[in-house]
């Protein structure tokens, strides 16, 4: 359990900040291998290591993704922003249901981790501003809140 919070939360957090970048050339040859494998179509490749992981932020189709990597060149997950009219429609309408005085933000994070993919929606109002996190079926609990 622990190791699956620690990548959620290193992928989310490639989203919204960078660090050192770790040189091409260090690289595990497994990991860039892997890596290679899975986004044949990848560039502008930026890596990044922690003591545990390998992170890759690239352009595929011209959009921004992050994944993350075991030092065994194991996928772990990836991550991405994407348009709030890109959910699934049975998150749109939970969220629209359940936080209908609210402003959804423009932008969502689509992590996918252990075959499972997870949306993080914001939603304010006047009073606060909420994360939520969501599954394709709806189904959504708030991650955290933050009084204005």
């Amino acid at each position: 359990m622990k190791k699956i919070k620690t990548v959620l939360t290193a992928i989310v957090m490639l989203l919204s900040v960078s660090s050192f970048a770790t040189d091409p050339a260090k690289v595990s040859p497994v990991v860039k291998a892997a890596f290679e494998n899975d986004f044949a179509n990848a560039s502008a490749v930026y890596w990044e290591k922690t003591d545990d992981f390998y992170f890759a932020t690239f352009l595929l189709n011209d959009e921004k993704i992050d994944a993350a990597y075991t030092e065994d060149g194991e996928l772990l997950g990836t991550a991405r922003k994407i348009a709030t009219t890109q959910m699934p429609l049975s998150i749109s309408l939970a969220v629209a249901e359940k936080y209908k005085d609210y402003k959804v933000n423009d932008t969502v994070t689509e992590l996918t981790y252990a075959s499972v993919t997870r949306y993080y929606v914001t939603v304010t109002n006047d009073k606060q501003s909420i994360r939520l996190k969501c599954l394709a079926n709806g189904d959504m609990e708030v991650e955290s809140r933050t009084k204005k």
